[in-house]
């Protein structure tokens, strides 16, 4: 298992060989449903199998290709930490599976290319962000990608005010107060909101600025910034760091869990990576009535194949079955799905791949003119 990239797709395509089959599962983390995903994939793999009978196969052939998920998949800790989604690809020569953070149809897809097209919405909506909470009693930061979150640990600098105020008391008159439970302490001076608060607070949130300055300019990216306002206006004070990102998660994220930020954070961060992708949907409708867009399924095939697409926007769950006889240049379109029909949605995606072109994976509704399939080309015909 690995993280779904562009580079993840096109070693997928890399490994085509004349039968690949591909599995979608919707896995669950816990509860009932969660107990019978197992089975729900022993289920897609019989009917695989039942299917590659019917295409000529021996049934030894059959269990011998799915050896290896089967394998994989009776593991004692592989179904205890899922996620939205399963996805399998195999053929005799090759094995992966991608667990991923959404829930596709159930199926399973046998041709002579994987079905690529429900991972496109996964390389190109989410990339690696980071989140800073800010805290009096624990400042931390979170490094955020599509496969897990971590922590970012800083050296050499107080991350909590109480270590803070150790090396940095410049007022004999602040003192200590200790809450209660085992909480850290926090300081007061002449009064609540004192001057010699503020200072001792900016100071502290300098000293943090710098270390995550320091950090964030060798690996790049937004940054979330989440805490009580006071604390957030005072960091943008002394911020020095290009792309810190206007709006933050408002109050005190002491007790909230992992997933609660990640949830808060992708809501303020999903708008910055989606803007590449509106710009492109705003230069198609800026196109609109020339040669250079279509959403015509089987002129994007073609055009696919042969290099001309610069930019496909490809609907999530949309499946478009015929046949493409690339010497005559002929698009057979056919309701069927069958040995001879392939997804044609997923063949122009591999092709474009191939071609060097940008995809973006949409909910149809997203997609240009609510089409099937859209494309901006590279030149006219």
């Amino acid at each position: 298992m690995s993280l779904v990239n562009r580079e993840t797709i096109e070693k997928l395509i890399s490994k085509t060989q004349d039968i690949n089959v591909t599995i979608f599962l919707p896995t669950h983390k816990k509860g009932e449903e969660g107990k019978q995903d197992s089975i729900r994939l022993k289920n897609l793999i019989q009917q695989a199998k039942s299917e590659l009978i019917e295409q000529g196969w021996k049934e030894n052939e059959t269990d011998e290709l799915f050896d290896p998920v089967i394998a994989k998949t009776e593991e004692n800790q592989f179904w205890l930490h899922q996620d939205k989604g399963l996805a399998i690809y195999i053929n005799k020569e090759y094995f992966d599976f991608f667990k991923i953070p959404v829930s596709p149809k159930e199926n399973f897809y046998i041709s002579n290319n994987f079905l690529v097209t429900p991972l496109l919405e996964l390389q190109n909506h989410h990339s690696i962000y980071h989140v800073l909470l800010l805290s009096q009693s624990e400042t931390k930061m979170f490094k955020i990608a599509p496969d897990e979150t971590t922590q970012v640990k800083f050296e050499s600098v107080p991350t909590n005010m109480e270590d803070h105020l150790k090396y940095h008391v410049h007022d004999r008159s602040i003192q200590y107060h200790t809450g209660t439970s085992g909480s850290r302490a926090v300081f007061h001076g002449h009064g609540t909101d004192s001057d010699e608060d503020n200072k001792e607070l900016e100071l502290f949130l300098k000293h943090i600025e710098n270390k995550v300055t320091k950090y964030l300019k060798r690996v790049n990216g937004p940054l979330v910034l989440a805490g009580p306002d006071k604390m957030v206006s005072y960091y943008k004070k002394s911020n020095k760091y290009f792309n810190v990102l206007e709006e933050h998660i408002s109050g005190n994220c002491d007790n909230k869990s992992v997933q609660e930020i990640e949830v808060e954070s992708w809501q303020i961060v999903e708008p910055y990576f989606s803007e590449e992708i509106k710009s492109d949907i705003e230069r198609f409708n800026d196109l609109s009535g020339s040669e250079l867009i279509s959403t015509d399924v089987s002129e994007i095939v073609k055009g696919s194949y042969y290099g001309k697409v610069d930019t496909l926007f490809v609907p999530m769950g949309f499946h478009q079955f015929g046949i493409f006889d690339q010497e005559k240049n002929e698009i057979e379109i056919s309701d069927q799905k069958n040995g001879e029909t392939v997804d044609l949605i997923n063949l122009a995606a591999i092709s474009a791949i191939r071609n060097g072109s940008t995809l973006y994976g949409l909910p149809q509704s997203e997609v240009p003119n609510n089409s099937g399939l859209a494309a901006i080309y590279r030149y006219k015909s």
